[in-house]
């Protein structure tokens, strides 16, 4: 019987900060106090302006990237720059610090005010943060208080027609390594999990860890698996609990803040709520939020990331996912697959890259290589919150740590082409049905938010995880090694640049269903 009760604010309760938020668009109107890029700039002139900085900073290093000075004919062919940026990088000598200069120029641009009301100066989020807030209520949600009477979480993965439980995933995984699906470290992380994270009944059991889950709501966020191995949860969210998950029957217990959360509108609350959460003592950080538009990939990202440097002393581990359409070198397997794959491909695949449809999508960096999969739908303003927000920040926690609190764990793992709401878009449903041909698969909610779940349990329970710092690796091995466990559906062996093929795709499917035409036609 579910059980609800509440808990006092803690002590601890001592900055600003702002809550999370799921898929769905919050609203941050103009003159209302919100976390804000900086006065003037858009996501595509404050990354361009960002690159450019640190191109002027490293010349040696980062001439090669060939960064077009103009900031609007970077924003036309920002998905071959960054690319491009991002290969030196990794490349250079002075990586880590590179990407660091980035991330804290970045971050240090975020304001927290109204655009429009000439009575009120933002302020720099950092500054908000470090008031002095008092934290929430948390309301706490519990299926029973009797450790004895509580279940764990038997792992189980949706998978097209049928569900992979307990030791079936190991086979999944196989067959999934066997068709370039993932790579061979992710692939080995499943079956990590499968013969260590279980215990006698075969189940996981996470009793006794405290999980702040920053967008707990998204779609392919892990809360439900989390909650089910018994995990502490603190919901972060501008949505309450789905009655579903409540009456679920969950061995954990659900901390919900008191008013609600809103990463963009009320940063400090969500800080604070994590500090009563925390109760003094480290806790691992889920940063899943998303939702498109005004700016808020970034921007949210922003928050979140910011939320995190103000906990210095708190923060155990991070844990977040990378799209499969940001700037990431490939593994060796996936390198092989993809020559592979173009040794093999069909004639009409052999027409397509002779009449220049596509055309090879690599760019080399010493011994890596990097695909060209950028798209340009989805806008600089996503391709930021990726690559500073997501790419950069994971290595910078793992190398420096938030704060001056020192390295933590990361967990900063690819996941496919998901379906989920924010994918609805003629473009991409029209892709989605032709991407077969290519060998790409885009994944269910259902089957992403369980595999990439069970490899971030993976990392939160292996010691010699890419992202531990329970693992020997130097700095620059840890940097390297974060992005390994990739679970990119067949996209990472396609020999060509990504955009060009989505479209081959996308009237490939059109042919299939004709019906999408109007959506295109219609601008849905």
């Amino acid at each position: 019987m579910m059980q609800t009760e509440r808990t006092t604010r803690s002590a601890h309760d001592e900055r600003t900060t702002r809550s999370a938020h799921d898929e769905r668009t919050t609203r941050s109107p103009q003159d209302e106090p919100a976390v804000r890029l900086p006065a003037g700039e858009t996501g595509s002139s404050l990354l361009h302006s960002l690159l450019r900085q640190a191109a002027e900073r490293w010349p040696e290093s980062l001439s090669v990237a060939q960064l077009d000075p103009d900031a609007s004919r970077f924003k036309r062919r920002y998905t071959d720059a960054v690319v491009r940026f991002e290969a030196a990088r990794v490349a250079a000598p002075e990586r880590l610090e590179i990407g660091r200069f980035l991330v804290e120029r970045a971050q240090a641009g975020l304001v927290f005010g109204s655009a429009d009301d000439p009575r009120s100066e933002p302020l720099p989020l950092g500054e908000v943060l470090d008031t002095a807030t008092p934290g929430p209520e948390l309301r706490v949600h519990a299926t029973s208080n009797s450790a004895s009477e509580r279940t764990r979480l038997s792992p189980r993965v949706p998978y097209g027609d049928r569900e992979y439980r307990g030791l079936e995933i190991e086979t999944l995984a196989g067959e999934l390594l066997a068709d370039a699906r993932l790579s061979q470290a992710a692939a080995d992380a499943l079956v990590w999990v499968m013969r260590n994270g279980l215990d006698e009944a075969g189940r996981i059991d996470l009793g006794g860890r405290r999980i702040a889950i920053l967008g707990a709501g998204a779609e392919i966020a892990p809360t439900p698996l989390l909650l089910a191995a018994g995990a502490d949860v603190l919901w972060i969210d501008v949505n309450e609990p789905p009655a579903e998950l409540l009456e679920s029957g969950f061995s954990g217990r659900l901390f919900v803040p008191e008013g609600g959360s809103d990463l963009l509108a009320r940063p400090a609350e969500t800080a604070a709520a994590i500090r009563a959460f925390a109760e003094g003592e480290p806790v691992d950080l889920g940063l899943y939020a998303y939702a498109p538009g005004q700016g808020q990939e970034w921007r949210l990202t922003g928050a979140m990331n910011a939320i995190v440097d103000s906990l210095p002393g708190l923060v155990r581990s991070v844990g977040l996912l990378v799209s499969p359409t940001a700037p990431v070198v490939l593994t060796p397997d996936e390198v092989e697959a993809a020559e592979s794959r173009n040794a093999g491909r069909p004639f009409w695949q052999r027409a397509l890259e002779s009449l220049r449809v596509v055309a090879p999508g690599y760019v080399e960096a010493g011994a890596a290589r990097l695909l060209k999969s950028l798209v340009s739908v989805q806008g600089p303003t996503y391709q930021a919150a990726q690559y500073i927000g997501k790419i950069l920040a994971a290595e910078r926690w793992a190398t420096t740590g938030p704060g001056d609190a020192g390295p933590v764990s990361v967990s900063a793992n690819l996941a496919a082409i998901t379906m989920t709401r924010s994918l609805r878009h003629p473009v991409f449903e029209a892709a989605f049905l032709g991407a077969g041909a290519f060998g790409v698969e885009a994944f269910e909610p259902a089957t992403t938010r369980a595999l990439n779940g069970l490899l971030w349990i993976h990392d939160l329970q292996n010691p010699d995880a890419p992202g531990s710092i329970d693992h020997e690796a130097s700095p620059a091995e840890r940097a390297a090694a974060l992005q390994h466990q990739q679970i990119h559906g067949g996209l990472y062996s396609v020999p060509w640049e990504i955009e060009p093929a989505i479209r081959v795709a996308a009237l490939l499917g059109l042919v299939r269903r004709p019906s999408l035409v109007g959506g295109l036609i219609g601008g849905r």
